[in-house]
């Protein structure tokens, strides 16, 4: 498998050549065809511009002044090798006034022998067409372009203009290039290979150190970053990697921090289950002892199971499996029948569970059952940390659309920096690890995660030997079930 590094070099090196073939193709290929093609329409231009003048005058066949102006200015504004040769229709050399017989150089059918067709191309003085062609001569070593031009006057040809031009500037030309292009195309592929080499390598060097970072992340190294300077695309990818590892190291301290608290909840029940079961076996006679210690297995039971249930639950709500059932429902409705479950826990430390509705025909539009679980966790938990002869306020209020809930309690309090992690999972204000049968530490992170489903805003705030209020709010108007 090809290196990124390999892959960049080769196509930077490849569009160098591609571009050193083309500038071969027009510079060399196509050059002399564009010249020739140049050149004969010039010719071309020019021998018919001699050819009306001579037709518009009745000195033929004496080459009138206009005419030699006309050729004169040609030649001297054009002085590459051109000649002009104008000759009658019994091939003698009217211009120039020293020739008397057409250029030896000059292929022509001899007008004694019309049918034959000689092995180069030639001009046809008995046609009352135009011509062009590239001729060879002196051993066809060099070319020369012919172009003939027929004269007529009343209908018939009485004579030809012919001009030829020399292409051998344009073929010393056409070597010459070719030479300093080979040499060009040497010197600029071995440079362009040496900058593709580097050009390369200062792309592929971030590429590979996000490669090394992210090989280094699925190993589980969490603390390696990508130090990368650009803000390119690259840059936002580096970047990108960099939060990638952050995340996954929270969420490897968190998964850590999970497995830890699971370990130590599980293994106080299971450590007291088997200790009393244990005293058990070993009081015969005292029925209260045993009763005593069985109800401690019992409690710790229910507590065991109370707690997997809410990290099946938990587990549910997080990955994102958990659908809402939403109804209209009265919420005061609700309200007293958690009031109503719980009260004999209320009760045990004479504390008062006061319920204020300011409307009591109020609905709502949510998941009965999982609104349910938010009241039960929330009132339950100031129960558990109120300070007994004190009550607990459930007050709602409702403004315009919003409808507001509060639990109030009059008990130990929050401390301030406690509570940004109320909400976490297993999230104790009390660190002791005495047994506590109150909770499996997951309540409230199970409230967040159903107020979240529903879209409702929430909050706490406490005060230390004060009291705690647990508050949310719900949009009353209907949700979409998710």
């Amino acid at each position: 498998m090809k290196s990124i590094l390999s892959k960049l070099w080769l196509g930077i090196t490849s569009l160098v050549l591609i571009i050193l073939l083309i500038t071969w193709l027009f510079q060399i290929m196509l050059l002399q065809k564009f010249y020739i093609d140049e050149r004969k329409d010039l010719l071309l231009d020019e021998g018919k511009t001699i050819a009306s003048l001579i037709s518009s005058t009745n000195d033929f066949p004496v080459i009138s002044q206009d005419v030699m102006d006309e050729m004169n200015d040609f030649r001297s504004e054009f002085s590459f090798h051109i000649s002009i040769t104008i000759i009658n229709r019994h091939n003698k050399v009217l211009f120039p006034v020293n020739r008397n017989k057409l250029p030896k150089r000059i292929p022509f059918v001899p007008k004694k022998h019309p049918k034959e067709q000689p092995q180069e191309p030639h001009v046809n003085l008995y046609s009352n067409e135009v011509e062009t062609f590239v001729a060879g001569f002196d051993g066809a070593k060099k070319s020369l372009l012919v172009v003939k031009v027929p004269i007529e006057k009343n209908n018939a040809i009485v004579g030809n203009v012919i001009l030829t031009s020399a292409l051998a500037p344009i073929q010393e030309t056409n070597s010459i290039l070719k030479k300093q292009l080979s040499i060009i195309t040497w010197i600029s592929l071995l440079i362009g290979s040496l900058l593709a080499l580097l050009f390369a390598k200062h792309f592929a060097k971030p590429i590979l150190k996000i490669t090394k970072t992210s090989k280094e992340i699925s190993k589980g190294n969490f603390n390696v970053r990508v130090a990368l300077d650009s803000k390119d695309e690259i840059g936002i990818l580096g970047d990108t990697i960099n939060d990638l590892a952050i995340q996954l190291g929270r969420i490897e301290n968190l998964r850590r921090e999970f497995i830890a608290n699971v370990s130590h909840e599980l293994k106080t029940p299971i450590s007291l289950i088997r200790a009393y079961a244990e005293l058990i076996m070993d009081v015969d006679d005292d029925k209260k002892t045993r009763n005593e210690n069985l109800q401690v297995i019992v409690d710790e039971s229910s507590r065991l199971n109370t707690m997997v249930e809410d990290i099946l639950t938990l587990s549910k709500m997080e990955a994102g499996y958990t659908k809402l059932n939403s109804s209209l429902f009265p919420i005061a409705e609700l309200i007293h029948q958690v009031t109503e479950k719980l009260d004999f826990f209320a009760s045990q430390k004479n504390i008062k569970l006061l319920i204020e509705v300011d409307t009591q025909d109020t609905q709502i539009y949510a998941d009965e059952d999982k609104l349910y679980q938010v009241f039960f966790n929330l009132i339950n938990n100031a129960i558990t940390h109120s300070y007994e002869n004190s009550q607990i306020l459930i007050k709602v209020t409702t403004t315009n659309d919003i409808i507001k809930v509060e639990i109030i309690d009059h008990g130990k309090g929050i401390p301030q920096e406690d509570l940004p992690y109320i909400w976490d999972r297993f999230y104790k204000v009390d660190k002791s690890r005495k047994r506590d049968t109150s909770g499996t530490g997951l309540g409230m992170s199970i409230v967040k995660n159903i107020l979240e489903a529903h879209n409702f805003s929430y909050g706490i705030k406490s005060k230390i030997h004060e009291g705690t209020t647990v508050w949310f709010e719900i949009k009353n108007k209907p949700l979409k079930n998710g």
